[in-house]
């Protein structure tokens, strides 16, 4: 016969066992609910953004001789940081001019996050007009706007931008308008057609996520679109472009 105080041990390691178990399920359930209300409050890409920096503090960095990880949907360039995303960056229009019949505008990206990013190539463009509906606009990677690759030189170079530091690129577009389209309605063969923007949406490449950038006034571009020269660093040329 079992002694009846091993058997109150026994009772006990199990209750134990039992209110262990409870609790990790618990806690397993709050970092769920956590995970997916952060992301649906800021977004995939900045949720990936805020992962990036938990994972690359000292204390969570990744122990001498074991395999490293990835925790990103972002790439690594074998040159550089990893691809910037959306949720990185801040854009605003810093210059703009017209000459005959084009409007030369140089839009800059500053990082607002913790961390090097890199822009590689062309930025994806779209237009949004002062009620939010989404305009047609039709664009043209051109390699020779800008300084970032030197006239010649087909392919865009890597641009690594620091915390804090701006990138920027170069659009233009033809800026004589006798017809304004309203939004939704199609390109068409009238001369000198146009539609009205507010918003410009500007989408860092490998993302799909874009961010927008407002336009000093409300602008008016023809319906064959925008010309957009690569990502540059520095000084960005002076305006227009020749």
């Amino acid at each position: 016969m079992k002694n009846p105080q091993s058997v109150q041990q026994m009772v006990q390691r199990r209750v134990r066992r039992r209110r262990l178990w409870r609790r990790a399920r618990f806690a397993g359930l709050v970092v769920l609910v956590i995970v997916a209300a952060g992301g649906a409050a800021f977004g995939i890409d900045r949720m990936v953004v805020s992962l990036r920096k938990y994972y690359a503090s000292p204390a969570h960095a990744t122990k001498a001789g074991s395999e490293p990880t990835s925790t990103s949907s972002t790439t690594t360039t074998a040159s550089g940081p990893p691809d910037c995303v959306s949720g990185q960056l801040s854009g605003t229009v810093t210059n703009w001019q017209a000459i005959s019949g084009t409007t030369f505008e140089t839009v800059s990206l500053t990082n607002i996050s913790l961390s090097q990013c890199t822009l590689l190539g062309y930025p994806g463009l779209a237009v949004n007009s002062a009620n939010g509906t989404a305009l047609p606009a039709a664009t043209q990677d051109v390699p020779t706007m800008g300084a970032s690759t030197g006239v010649g030189t087909p392919t865009p170079k890597p641009v690594v931008v620091a915390p804090e530091q701006r990138a920027w690129f170069e659009i233009s577009y033809p800026d004589v308008c006798n017809i304004i389209l309203t939004p939704g309605s199609g390109p068409t063969a009238s001369p000198n057609a146009c539609y009205e923007g507010k918003w410009l949406q500007v989408t860092p490449p490998k993302t799909a996520s874009p961010l927008l950038v407002p336009e000093p006034l409300t602008f008016t571009y023809g319906v064959t679109g925008f010309d957009v020269g690569p990502f540059g660093t520095g000084s960005p040329p002076p305006l227009p472009r020749s």
